[in-house]
């Protein structure tokens, strides 16, 4: 019988990719997210896979609203998360070009108003870390319940995290250290499963050809990267470590099944070891 593999923001931008690498690799899965909507298919052979996938709605902060998907789950994957404590930003990425290229970067500008923040759960604090750990101890306890006493098997189960590779520049430090945070959580679990902590960097969709904000960041980092290796040949630690490559949405998915399917494996999967997959 096919794995039970549960999505938390699975119609999210890397989330569908890893409903989509699920659904190919012949697992059972169930996207999770605030709508429940499953996202718009934008090629031919989406809308089979995206018919292959339960999608339903529920509030990771409630676990009442969710813990039912977990009872007979072996994988649970966390797929949550935000760059800036700024809700208008992830629309912003996401927006098609216009003659406006200062609303592009408004949401990365400092200073902006704490006021308009309207959900007190939109903090790193919250989003980055609170979600992972209260969705963990679900699972957790779902586990506890299902081997009723009895030492249940770590190799079966899994509980990945997508953390990050880095801080990025001009984003606040709260950002990296609530991703790190939320990793030591989680691997204190790990009597009850195996944690997956994935750290990719910049990600783009290989499938995606609009030109838009996203697009832009990573033709920028992709220019700066390659100055790097080719101009100054990786010379400079200090520049190593600042400008790093970008991955795809599509890479990060390959890399997260397999490490799922290995029920060897626990720990941290690197920009590097993903850009190898």
């Amino acid at each position: 019988m096919a794995s039970k593999l549960v999505v938390f923001g699975g119609n999210g931008f890397l989330g569908k990719r890893i409903c989509q690498e699920a659904v190919t690799a012949g697992h059972r899965v169930v996207s999770v997210s605030r709508s429940g909507k499953a996202p718009q298919g934008t090629e031919l052979n989406d809308k089979q896979w995206i018919q292959e996938v339960q999608w339903t709605a529920a509030d990771i902060f409630r676990p009442e609203s969710y813990h039912e998907l977990l009872k007979d789950a072996s994988n649970v994957v966390h797929s949550l998360g935000i760059l800036l404590e700024n809700e208008n930003y992830k629309k912003t990425l996401s927006k098609t070009p216009t003659n406006d290229s200062k609303s592009y970067f408004s949401p990365f500008q400092t200073g902006s108003n704490p006021l308009k923040k309207s959900s007190p759960n939109f903090t790193y604090e919250m989003m980055n870390k609170q979600s992972a750990v209260i969705l963990a101890n679900t699972f957790k306890q779902e586990i506890l319940a299902k081997s009723k006493g009895e030492q249940a098997k770590v190799s079966e189960r899994s509980f990945t995290y997508i953390s990050a590779d880095k801080g990025f520049p001009m984003i606040p430090s709260g950002y990296i250290n609530s991703k790190r945070e939320a990793e030591i959580e989680l691997e204190r679990m790990q009597e009850y499963f195996r944690p997956i902590i994935v750290r990719p960097g910049f990600m783009f969709d290989e499938r995606r050809n609009a030109i838009g904000p996203r697009s832009l960041i990573h033709s920028a980092l992709e220019l700066l990267y390659c100055g790097n290796k080719f101009l100054l040949q990786n010379k400079l630690q200090f520049m190593n470590d600042l400008i790093r490559p970008t991955v795809s949405t599509q890479q990060v998915s390959h890399s997260i099944l397999k490490k799922i399917e290995n029920s060897d494996f626990k720990g941290v999967v690197t920009l590097e070891e993903i850009l190898k997959t």
